[in-house]
C-alpha cells in the first residue's frame, strides 16, 4: 500500500515481518498518518489438480479459492489512528481424506470424504494505535466465521523508540479462541464440536543502520491448546497441545546506483510436533520511473517431519497413538517465484502480481523417510487499489 513518500522509501518500504497471531505490530510508524487511505485487493488461488495416478478415487481438481481483502486507515485526532480489515474468502474443491497403500506399496490418496468442498470465510477485525512521542501503544480485535469453523481474537502491543529514533524495541501478545463444528459430522461420524485456543507473544527489534539499510529481528512464541488434528481426515489423531517458536529477520538496502532496494527475510521455525523449517526471501523492489515499480521475488521453503507423520494411514492402531497423513506435516520442500507492478498515479496506486509454487520431497534440506502424496502446487494472481485522501 504505497503513499506519498519518495522513491527511497517505496524500494525500502514493506518491512513488516510476517507474524502469526500479532496483526498489526511490527514497522509501524513512529507517528499517526495524516492522511487515510482505502485499499481493495482481489486474489486468486489455484491449486494444480492431481493426476489418476495419484488418486484412488475420488475428485481430482483440489482448491480454487477467491479472496476479497478490505482495509481503511484513517487517523483520529492529533495522537490516534483507526484501522478496519475485512476479508471474504470463497472456496472449492477437494482435499486428501486418507492415504493407502498402491500396489507398488507407495502411497495413493483418497479424495472422496472431503470432495465437493463449498464454503465461505467472513472476517472483520478493528484495531486503534495510540502514538506516543517516542513510541506507540495499540490493540486490536476480531472475528472470522465459515460454514464450520469459528475464530475470536484480540491482540495488544507497544513500541518504544531509542537511539535518536534509530532503534525501536517491540512487544506484542494475542489470544485467539476457536470453535470447531464439521458439517458431515454425523454422516461421516466425525467430531460434533470442538475448542481450540492459541496465545502469542512476540519480541522484536529494528534498527535503521544508515541512511540506506535497515535490519529487523522478531522472536514469537505461540502456545496452542485443544483440538489441534483435522477433523475432516478419516484417521487423524494428534497431540492436544503444541508450542510453536519462529525467529524472522529482514534486511532491508537501498542501491543508490540502481534505484533500487534488496528485500532479504530470512524465517527460522520449530515446534513441538517435531517440525523444524527454514524460509529464506529475496525481492528486488526496482524503480523504474516516478511512477512506476516492478518487484521480482524468489523464495526457498524445507521443513521436516512431525514425529508422528505417516505417508500411509495405519488402521490398525488406536485413536490414542498419534498419526496423521496429512502431507503438511511431511518432509518436503518447495520453491515459488513472483513478479509484482506497482502503479503510482498520485493519490491512487494500482498493483498486479503473480506467484507460482512448487513442492517437492525432493528440494527438502532435511532428510525425507517417508514420500509424501498430495504435495501443492499452485498459482496465485492479485490485484489490488489504494486511494489515500
Amino acid at each position: 500500500m504505497i503513499q506519498k513518500k519518495s522513491r527511497r522509501l517505496i524500494a525500502l518500504s514493506t518491512t513488516a515481518l510476517a507474524l502469526p497471531g500479532i496483526a498489526p505490530f511490527i514497522a509501524v510508524a513512529d507517528s499517526p498518518p495524516t492522511q487515510s487511505t482505502i485499499s481493495y485487493k482481489f486474489s486468486n488461488y489455484q491449486e494444480d489438480a492431481l493426476s489418476r495416478s495419484e488418486v484412488l478415487f475420488g475428485d481430482l481438481d483440489r482448491y480454487d479459492i477467491d479472496i476479497h481483502q478490505f482495509q481503511l486507515i484513517t487517523p483520529i485526532g492529533d495522537n490516534w489512528s483507526l484501522s478496519v480489515d475485512a476479508n471474504q474468502e470463497s472456496m472449492s474443491g477437494a482435499s486428501p481424506w486418507f492415504t493407502t497403500a498402491s500396489n507398488d506399496g507407495s502411497p495413493i490418496i483418497n479424495l472422496s470424504g472431503a470432495s465437493g468442498i463449498s464454503d465461505t470465510r467472513s472476517e472483520l477485525a478493528v484495531g486503534g494505535r495510540y502514538y506516543l512521542a517516542s513510541g506507540s501503544i495499540a490493540a486490536n480485535i476480531g472475528y472470522s466465521e465459515e460454514n464450520d469453523y469459528r475464530a475470536k481474537y484480540v491482540g495488544f502491543d507497544g513500541q518504544k523508540t531509542f537511539n535518536n529514533d534509530m532503534t525501536t524495541l517491540g512487544l506484542g501478545f494475542s489470544y485467539s479462541s476457536d470453535d470447531i463444528f464439521p458439517t458431515d459430522a454425523v454422516k461421516f461420524n466425525r467430531i460434533m464440536n470442538a475448542e481450540k485456543n492459541s496465545k502469542s507473544m512476540v519480541f522484536s527489534v529494528s534498527q535503521i543502520i544508515n541512511q540506506t539499510s535497515t535490519f529487523q529481528s522478531a522472536l514469537s512464541i505461540t502456545e496452542q491448546s485443544g483440538f489441534l488434528s483435522d477433523p475432516y481426515k478419516l484417521l487423524d489423531v494428534r497431540p492436544e497441545e503444541k508450542t510453536q517458536i519462529a525467529w524472522s529477520n529482514a534486511y532491508r538496502h537501498f542501491i543508490k546506483a540502481a534505484d533500487a532496494a534488496l528485500h532479504i527475510n530470512y524465517r527460522y521455525y520449530r515446534d513441538d510436533f517435531g517440525i523444524d523449517s527454514h524460509t529464506l526471501d529475496f525481492a528486488w523492489h526496482q524503480n523504474i520511473n516516478r511512477y512506476f515499480q516492478l518487484i521480482p521475488k524468489l523464495r526457498y521453503y524445507s521443513q521436516s517431519a512431525a514425529d508422528f507423520y505417516t505417508n500411509i494411514d495405519d488402521f490398525s492402531k488406536g485413536l490414542s497413538e498419534y498419526q496423521s497423513s496429512d502431507y503438511r506435516l511431511s518432509s518436503f520442500g518447495a520453491v515459488s517465484g513472483g513478479l509484482s507492478g506497482v502503479i503510482n498515479l498520485g493519490d491512487w496506486s494500482i498493483t498486479i502480481a503473480a506467484e507460482r509454487y512448487i513442492a517437492n520431497e525432493k528440494y527438502a534440506s532435511f532428510q525425507v523417510q517417508q514420500v509424501p502424496a498430495g504435495l501443492v502446487k499452485y498459482s496465485r494472481l492479485s490485484v489490488g487499489i489504494d486511494y489515500t485522501f
